[in-house]
């Protein structure tokens, strides 16, 4: 198998090395150009994701470890040290890491679901571009099968695994329906703009940002095409809202009881607060209020964690999907592997058949000639039969392809620089 795939993550660089090793998508259509002019390389797929930059390669022949870490800085704009950190990964090895990928079992957050989609994404780009060899696309289509398999068949993706997915999920169970609900952000840092994130794809439109920093509650909330409301927000900004979501690094209580307890029992509907930060920004005490839900970081964080033990298990069930997979695909290569000798073989066959025919034809009669077409047909057929299953077999169950060459030598009609670079091929398949 002709497959390599180099790259890095979240397992093996920091953040920092990651933007810069991050590519530019307007500059992808030039990074393939530099990868394809190498005559060693017959196709290409970029990943590249805040986790993680990764280039998959269909090479005529496996490049040398240096030749593959210097054309990956070189791609990323990665020094020696850098590029000399990524990992290598090859053939049946490669096909593996693709699928556990796609799949999420190589996240961050295992069953992490956005990631079959950066990896479609990443696959329909450079098909666009028209980087993607034969082997690349199937290579891809079935890993994006088995990404899809591994959500429907185990509960991998299932459940919160942040505190601030988790928040948003516990709203979900509260109020059901989440589109038509308004939604207070107090805190526009990263946890913030997580669950405004998660809140988003919950379907809610309705927003208010609420920061210390007034710059920064205007940008996300040109994000969320929201309004921006005064730090701490007012009474009026507390009955408006549906849902309240605190996280900021503030000292004290930002949402006091002597003031918002009153506001709690004015209310027509309840409201759901919930605290994020540590320390925390909610006081307590307005779990007084039938009016309110009140949660914390420790409310969530027993949710977080069961949720966490339950994708682990499943993602033991998990892997064993990709082994069917992986196993499935290593099986249609090796098949594959014996196509050209295969077409070789039938069309030099029916060659001989058809001209035995044309040459003993006239000591037949037209219906006899007819039958003798059909026998011959059906006799040789058996034969190329017997012939095919034979290579298919020594090639799939003890990846040999000496019979597939044996037979290519025997029935060959190609010139011999043509035979020579089949023969060629079959070789290197043969000592890798």
């Amino acid at each position: 198998m002709n497959l390599e795939m180099i790259g890095i993550n979240h397992e093996t660089s920091e953040i920092a090395v990651r933007e810069q090793a991050a590519i530019d998508p307007n500059r992808l259509e030039d990074i393939y150009k530099i990868i394809l002019e190498k005559p060693s390389i017959e196709g290409a797929v970029i990943i590249s994701t805040c986790n993680r930059v990764e280039i998959y390669i269909s090479p005529r022949k496996h490049l040398p470890e240096s030749e593959l870490r210097g054309l990956y800085g070189d791609v990323c704009g990665l020094g020696h040290e850098e590029a000399a950190r990524a990992y290598i990964h090859r053939d049946d090895e490669a096909v593996r890491h693709l699928f556990r990928v796609a799949s999420g079992l190589n996240s961050r957050m295992i069953g992490e679901v956005e990631i079959l989609g950066q990896v479609k994404a990443s696959y329909y780009v450079a098909l666009d571009i028209g980087s993607v060899s034969g082997f690349l696309n199937r290579l891809f289509h079935k890993a994006i099968e088995c990404g899809k398999l591994v959500r429907e068949r185990t509960a991998i993706s299932k459940g919160a695994v942040s505190v601030a997915f988790a928040a948003v999920d516990l709203a979900g169970k509260i109020f059901g329906d989440l589109e038509k609900l308004k939604v207070l952000i107090i805190g526009a840092g990263q946890t913030g703009e997580l669950a405004s994130k998660h809140f988003r794809k919950a379907g809610v439109t309705s927003w208010r940002v609420s920061n210390r920093t007034l710059e920064r509650a205007e940008q996300l909330a040109a994000e969320l095409s929201g309004e921006t409301v005064p730090f701490p927000p007012r009474g009026d900004d507390f009955l408006w809202a549906d849902i309240i979501v605190s996280a900021t690094g503030a000292p004290g209580y930002v949402i006091d009881a002597d003031t918002f307890l009153p506001l709690c029992r004015a209310r027509k509907n309840p409201v759901c607060l919930l605290d994020l930060a540590v320390p925390r920004d909610i006081e307590p005490d307005l779990k007084k209020s039938d009016n309110a839900f009140v949660y914390s970081v420790d409310d969530f964080n027993e949710l977080v964690e069961a949720n966490k033990n339950a994708r682990l298990k499943e993602a033991v069930r998990a892997e064993k999907f990709v082994d069917q997979k992986v196993e499935s695909f290593i099986k249609w290569h090796r098949e594959n592997r014996v196509v050209p000798t295969i077409l070789q073989l039938q069309e030099i066959i029916e060659g001989i058949r058809l001209a035995e025919i044309e040459k003993n034809g006239k000591r037949f009669c037209e219906a006899d000639r007819d039958k003798l077409d059909k026998f011959s047909d059906s006799l040789l057929k058996k034969v190329m039969g017997l012939l095919i299953a034979n290579m298919k077999k020594a090639s799939v169950d003890e990846d040999d392809l000496s019979m597939a060459r044996a037979v290519l030598l025997a029935f060959s009609q190609k010139g011999r620089e043509e035979l020579n670079d089949i023969l060629e091929k079959i070789d290197y398949e043969l000592s890798h």
